[in-house]
């Protein structure tokens, strides 16, 4: 169901491609540095042996995904990171960005949420230059119901919605924006 979907998402979000629209200076270095870049990163090839055959041989889904959560942790390079979910993948991703990270199960300034535990999710107190990623954000209903919840915190000031993942950001010296972008 997933395969006949992709492309009706992607015609959907067409005008909100490559940073089209984006005049924010952050936001589209962002958005061209980060989430779009295609550039192979140094981890790549020891990272995709997480994967099974069939999902490299593919280039599918997760592995794009994961890939993205890679730059992410490695564009924030936090000092304390979360991982909320049962998510093995996703904490070698993460680890393998930033090794000098120290993973934890309270406050961090990366967090990743998976979509399993997204309904029941509190956002905590985040530091300015703290980052959440939060992963299925269209899944179903409740996940739509928490991605608004969460835009519309009095903390966040800017958010990503890239239909897999929604990225939230929390420094005051932002203009509070919400971006929806085709990835």
């Amino acid at each position: 169901m997933r395969l006949i979907r992709r492309p009706w998402i992607w015609m959907a979000r067409f005008r909100q491609r490559r940073g089209y629209g984006v005049h924010s200076p952050f936001a589209y270095a962002f958005l061209r540095g980060v989430v779009l870049e295609r550039t192979p990163y140094y981890a790549y090839s020891h990272l995709a042996l997480l994967h099974p055959w069939w999902v490299r041989w593919s280039r599918s889904y997760p592995m794009q995904c994961r890939r993205l959560l890679f730059r992410l942790a490695n564009y924030a390079h936090p000092r304390t990171m979360a991982v909320y979910g049962n998510r093995p993948v996703e904490r070698d991703y993460l680890q393998a960005a930033v090794p000098s990270a120290r993973l934890t199960d309270g406050p961090a300034d990366f967090i990743f949420v998976g979509h399993e535990v997204l309904a029941e999710w509190k956002l905590p107190e985040m530091p300015p230059s703290g980052m959440v990623v939060v992963e299925g954000i269209h899944h179903d209903n409740a996940s739509r119901q928490a991605w608004q919840r969460l835009r519309s915190a009095t903390q966040t000031i800017v958010t990503f919605d890239l239909y897999d993942y929604g990225i939230l950001f929390f420094n005051p010296t932002l203009t509070p924006q919400h971006y929806i972008v085709n990835f």
